[in-house]
């Protein structure tokens, strides 16, 4: 079997005494309501003008939390605050009437929600919207004329070795300024289908959960969102191209409106080649029922070519591809099945939330009797008790609910390497199970017998 290995990362989200934070990425201009002339900057002299000109319109977020059961649909074995029972996190402005960026993971359950800014001016926050696809959340304040605010930029532009700087509260230091570099782009961790993080290693740690990063111009190129644990100077940000897509959708509607299809797909060699570095087009695993997959009359095995025109090549880009159009557009498809080239129409519906969908989809999986969702691990390490399968959902009517936790790193079953689809052939009615875990960096066993 052929595991890819799970990244272990922390979403940055923390409790109470852990404060708000940001990042930048050096390039620097007056991003203030009323725009100020600033200096140009030299970073071998000093970040004091970026840090004074920025700071007002980052912003802690204090909640409440009710709910203490219904964390984000992340790959586990990435450690999560989700949600938070009370605790801080922080955000930015982003207009001078009051509405703020964060992550969906800071404020997800809240009951309250308190914003305090850097002058220590305190206001209710309320939510307008989310997408826990891309872990982002939108909220508003009232109570004064103006906010001071930073702007959105281009997170396209941004390029590996870019200068990259983190200002705010780490731990509940204060206003803490760190300095790295831009690392990498494109960085899927498996957290959601639309993956694609910045990469630093600017110093990020517990407390900068929706902090913004910025270019040198002063403008947001990313929202701060994980870290990974295990190792010094690796965090994520999603870039701000993905949020300012959906911030029309948020603000009117409270979620995205993305295009959405109803498949279950899996990776294969484009029959059309006998080279395995190149074109990995989808195949479809299953089609889900009463979806527009299913209307337009998509089968499983069906191999994707083509969509709207675009060359399909890999799961991830047809998933963001379709996401990209929006729900009614009709869209031209062309398919392989049965060695023969078709084209199809397929009038898109509207994606669920990332709650729903889990719900969705595990309800038509050979795996619902178990209540569970699972996901190949891939990790940075290379130690091999770390590959399994992930188990990033849990249902609270689940039989394994007092034998695993979210986490949870499966390894076997009764002696089994496990593989995707093991669980479909044992009955929790009937069947004993010896699970072989990887939990908190240690490998252990747990047994499961019917009740």
């Amino acid at each position: 079997m052929n595991l890819s290995k799970l990244h272990s990362v922390v979403l940055l989200g923390v409790g109470i005494g852990m404060g708000a934070t940001m990042s930048i990425l050096l390039r620097i201009e007056p991003v203030q309501a009323t725009p100020q002339t600033v200096p140009s900057f030299n970073p071998s002299l000093s970040l004091a003008p970026l840090v004074e000109n920025l700071s007002d319109a980052v912003v802690n977020i204090t909640i409440a939390a009710a709910e203490t059961n219904s964390g984000p649909l992340t790959p586990s074995g990435w450690s999560i605050d989700s949600p938070l029972q009370s605790g801080q996190g922080s955000g930015f402005l982003i207009s001078e009437d009051g509405y703020i960026l964060t992550n969906h993971h800071v404020i997800q359950g809240v009951d309250t929600l308190t914003v305090k800014l850097n002058n220590d001016d305190e206001y209710t926050g309320s939510v307008v919207g989310f997408d826990d696809s891309i872990d982002v959340a939108l909220i508003k304040i009232d109570g004064r004329k103006s906010f001071p605010y930073v702007q959105l930029g281009d997170s396209d532009l941004v390029r590996v070795g870019d200068y990259a700087v983190a200002i705010g509260n780490p731990f509940g230091l204060s206003h803490t300024v760190t300095m790295g570099i831009i690392s990498a782009k494109e960085r899927s961790l498996g957290s959601g289908p639309y993956d694609d993080y910045l990469q630093t290693d600017a110093s990020i740690n517990p407390g900068n959960s929706g902090g913004p990063l910025f270019d040198l111009n002063g403008h947001v190129v990313g929202i701060n969102t994980a870290i990974n644990p295990r190792a010094q100077g690796i965090g994520f940000s999603v870039p701000i191209n993905t949020v300012t897509q959906i911030l029309d959708d948020l603000k009117t509607n409270g979620r995205p409106s993305r295009g959405w299809l109803g498949l279950n797909l899996q990776s294969m060699l484009d029959d059309n080649t006998t080279n395995i570095d190149t074109v990995q087009s989808p195949k479809i695993k299953e089609v889900y029922a009463n979806t527009p997959a299913m209307d337009a009359g998509l089968k499983t095995g069906d191999q994707i070519l083509e969509f709207d025109k675009n060359t399909v090549q890999d799961v991830d880009t047809f998933i963001r591809l379709v996401g990209s159009y929006r729900p009614n557009d009709t869209i031209s498809m062309t398919i392989l099945r049965n060695k023969k080239t078709m084209h199809l129409e397929i009038t898109l519906g509207e994606r669920p939330s990332q709650r729903e969908l889990g719900t969705r989809e595990s309800s038509t999986s050979a795996v619902y009797d178990w209540g569970i969702q699972t996901t190949l691990s891939n990790s940075f390490s290379d130690d091999i008790a770390e590959q399994g399968l992930v188990l990033i959902n849990i249902g609270s009517n689940s039989p394994l609910k007092d034998v695993l936790q979210l986490g949870d790193i499966i390894l076997s079953v009764n002696d089994s390497i496990i593989e995707n689809g093991v669980l479909s052939q044992l009955n929790p009615k009937t069947d004993i199970l010896l699970f072989k875990i990887w939990r908190q960096g240690q490998t252990t066993m747990r047994q499961y017998r019917p009740s």
